[in-house]
């Protein structure tokens, strides 16, 4: 178990160039021991780059990165106290999984009896234990759940995964999100968490860092990054059919809303769109209820990180 109070992950000014393109510029980061990371941006913004950076792959054009301790000047001491899940991983079709996952233990200088018992303790907390069947016959979440036992053979004081539950159905999802939270909280790993799936960052990750055009445009948690972002929520309201005009009016007198839509197909329904402030459900419902409207469903939700992360990134890449 991995108690150092020191950052597990801590970058200064990294930049990563591929000749002229500036990949990664001038990154500062940290992420404690236990912590989920959730790295997120739009495509080229920078974020596989990184993660190849502090796994040792691409060499740093300048700025400096220590990862469990170690300076990325020091590779083999790195790779020893990460796993790594990438986006697309290979697999030996014909080992099964003791074997695959018995040498990988071996690679990292486990002799054999312990990669033995790393491997089906593994497998049974990925749910594959006793599966002797080769590989090639795992369906895309088997394979999945491999990968991140492999990822975890070593103990790694880091794991860094990059879209590690894309393509999976929701059971399939839940189930790698569940071992990433089990490997933060009972081993204390510091987990760094590429996805564009932005619903499932918010359930497990305790902070997030955006990256957009190379750069970091916002950190934090999920509740400071919307927060910063300055944006609103959304809802929809139902009313009579034949107060939707005395309503529409109500509502484009109320500070908290930046506009209003009725949907033809339910009579009585007003989308509304509301602005960054204070208490908005409060105050929409105030309007409505004093210009004598009583609502007959209320469903206002507050921003969401997809929100901010739309109000912080573009769709433009680097050139």
């Amino acid at each position: 178990m991995h108690t150092s109070v020191a950052p597990a992950v801590e970058t200064e000014q990294l930049t990563v160039r591929y000749g002229k393109l500036t990949a990664v510029d001038r990154l500062d980061l940290t992420a404690r021991p236990g912590e989920i990371l959730g790295l997120l941006g739009p495509n080229g913004a920078g974020k596989t780059s990184v993660i190849r950076a502090l796994t040792t792959i691409v060499p740093v054009a300048s700025g400096s990165a220590t990862i469990a301790g170690h300076q990325l000047s020091d590779p083999r001491a790195v790779r020893a106290s990460i796993g790594v899940l990438p986006e697309s991983n290979g697999y030996p079709g014909a080992q099964n999984a003791p074997a695959y996952l018995r040498y990988y233990g071996q690679l990292f200088g486990l002799d054999r009896s312990e990669a033995e018992r790393r491997a089906q303790r593994l497998l049974q907390q990925m749910s594959l234990g006793g599966n002797d069947n080769p590989v090639g016959t795992f369906s895309r979440g088997m394979r999945q759940r491999l990968g991140l036992a492999r990822a975890l053979i070593n103990e790694p004081a880091v794991l860094f995964l990059d879209e590690p539950t894309l393509g999976l159905d929701p059971a399939g999802q839940s189930d790698i999100l569940a071992q990433l939270t089990r490997a933060a909280v009972e081993d204390h790993t510091c987990v760094i968490l590429c996805s564009h799936l932005l619903d499932e960052v918010e359930r497990v990750c305790d902070r997030v860092a955006i990256m957009d055009h190379a750069s970091i445009v916002a950190t934090g948690t999920v509740d400071d990054v919307i927060a910063n972002a300055g944006v609103g929520g959304r809802g929809r309201v139902r009313v009579a059919p034949e107060a939707i005009s005395a309503a529409t009016a109500a509502l484009g007198d109320c500070p908290a809303v930046l506009s209003t839509s009725f949907d033809n197909t339910r009579p009585g329904d007003l989308d509304i769109d509301l602005a960054a402030t204070a208490h908005p459900a409060r105050q929409v419902l105030s309007a409505l209820l004093a210009a004598g409207i009583e609502p007959r469903a209320f469903d206002l939700q507050g921003a969401r990180l997809s929100d901010a992360f739309l109000a912080l990134t573009t769709n433009e890449t680097p050139t």
